[in-house]
């Protein structure tokens, strides 16, 4: 299972360790405030490549106050098929709004995959900040269930059933990350023992 919140994939208390759905509308800044922010490219609706019965998406635009940064809403989906086709049998997603606060850019060595050399990305930085959440799965077919004492929202899928922690409330969280955008494909990357290093890529949806 993949983590769903990027953005904020420094804390380990920020990982949603699960497979669910939803999507988005973006918005920009009135006036000319929005196409005129480096982070401009950003906008719009991004989804992760099937992985096993989830994807994931992020759907980013601009606050409406006018300070420049970032509203990010990440969600999952899960698949009844493994193979992310067919209808989505339930959507995970987060109780409060992600802020991305612009905080300038920077070459960095990155990985893009396990195996391969570093590669230089120019990376947008963020301070991404949230007030206290908690994660919530929906859908139709989704069940509140016991397992192993701890509270689980479990949906079933071709080849048994898909579950998610119900771990409550977790506190407000301020973490550093950054944006990479490279043709249609969108890099997010975190801050992991002083160096930053990939989370997730995306494709413009």
């Amino acid at each position: 299972m993949k983590k769903l919140l990027a953005v904020l994939a420094g804390s380990a208390t920020a990982l949603l360790t699960a497979c669910g759905g939803g999507g988005g509308t973006t918005q920009q800044l009135a006036g000319d405030s929005g196409s005129t922010s480096p982070l401009a490219a950003y906008v719009g609706t991004w989804q992760s490549a099937c992985d096993h019965h989830d994807r994931q998406l992020l759907v980013i635009a601009f606050k409406t106050d006018g300070s420049g940064s970032l509203e990010l809403t990440p969600t999952g989906e899960t698949y009844f098929k493994s193979d992310c086709s067919g209808p989505v049998v339930a959507t995970d997603g987060m109780s409060a709004q992600i802020t991305g606060k612009p905080d300038g850019t920077a070459d960095m060595q990155i990985k893009l995959a396990e195996n391969a050399a570093a590669t230089t990305l120019r990376v947008d930085k963020i301070t991404s900040s949230v007030p206290a959440y908690r994660f919530q799965r929906t859908g139709a077919s989704v069940k509140y269930v016991l397992l192993d004492g701890k509270n689980n929202w479990c949906v079933d899928v071709d080849n048994g059933d898909s579950c998610m922690e119900d771990k409550g409330m977790h506190p407000a969280l301020s973490v550093p990350g950054g944006l990479s955008l490279r043709g249609n494909d969108l890099y997010t990357v975190m801050l992991d023992k002083g160096a930053y290093v990939l989370d997730m890529h995306y494709v413009k949806k």
